[in-house]
């Protein structure tokens, strides 16, 4: 599904620099870094998939072990966790800040603020092509998470890398229930 706000920020820079003959190369270039985007995201999906199996693979054995048996290898399952997850983020964000230095690289040329304007929309849509993937892979942080009874963790984006915290308690038994 096409951005709205893509389209309208898109009109908005053709009103800006239409009259820049370097506009109309930059929206080609632009083009061919949407294509490019789709291919690169699906070529580095079976890495990112692989990630969230690996978390699958956890969630399978936390519902199947009893509460001692977590208890007993908490400090190595929430090692796993805590491991997999950020391979997978380090793995997201390295795939992205490429693609970001690509883009520009391929506008080096432009205004710095067409560049700019440019580049962000590239940024945006990469973004939006990735959410599926990172969405998923959030819901097997939120499965585990639960299972683990990790207090608190969080996730936030950020251009040059994306930061994951996790508060674990010291032992799975002080969480356990009565």
């Amino acid at each position: 599904m096409e951005s709205r706000c893509r389209e309208s920020r898109l009109r908005s820079l053709e009103n800006r620099y239409a009259k820049d003959p370097r506009f109309h190369e930059a929206m080609h270039i632009l083009h061919q870094l949407y294509d490019e985007a789709g291919s690169e995201l699906e070529s580095g999906k079976p890495l990112i998939d692989c990630y969230g199996q690996q978390l699958d693979r956890l969630s399978d054995v936390l519902s199947k072990f009893p509460s001692e048996k977590i208890d007993e290898r908490y400090a190595e399952l929430k090692s796993y966790f805590f491991s997999t997850t950020m391979a997978f983020f380090s793995s997201f964000s390295e795939q992205m800040t490429q693609f970001l230095r690509k883009a520009k690289m391929r506008l080096r040329n432009l205004p710095t603020q067409m560049k700019d304007s440019l580049v962000t929309l590239v940024r945006d849509f990469w973004i939006e092509k990735a959410y599926p993937l990172l969405q998923s892979f959030i819901d097997k942080i939120d499965s585990v998470a639960k299972k683990l009874k990790v207090d608190t963790y969080s996730v936030s984006l950020n251009l040059a890398f994306i930061n994951v915290s996790f508060a674990f308690k010291p032992t799975f038994s002080n969480t356990a229930q009565p």
